[in-house]
């Protein structure tokens, strides 16, 4: 699964405060990301935050058992 990891910094608190969000395309750049955390200050992240990274995380889940179908 891939993964888009947006961080803020919040200096106000001296605190990162990260969101996820799965299923994005590898292919996203900067240009695309940076305007949709700017969007995201003061909706779901405090007004005090910052736009500080983003990163595409590429995940492998390997399940083990499922009991209950």
């Amino acid at each position: 699964m891939r993964r888009l990891r947006m961080k803020f910094y919040d200096p106000s608190e001296g605190k990162s405060k990260t969101l996820s969000v799965d299923g994005v395309l590898e292919t996203l750049t900067q240009a695309e990301i940076e305007p949709i955390m700017q969007s995201l200050i003061g909706v779901l992240v405090p007004t005090t935050a910052q736009v500080d990274e983003a990163e595409i995380v590429e995940t492998t889940t390997n399940e083990v058992f499922n009991l209950i179908q």
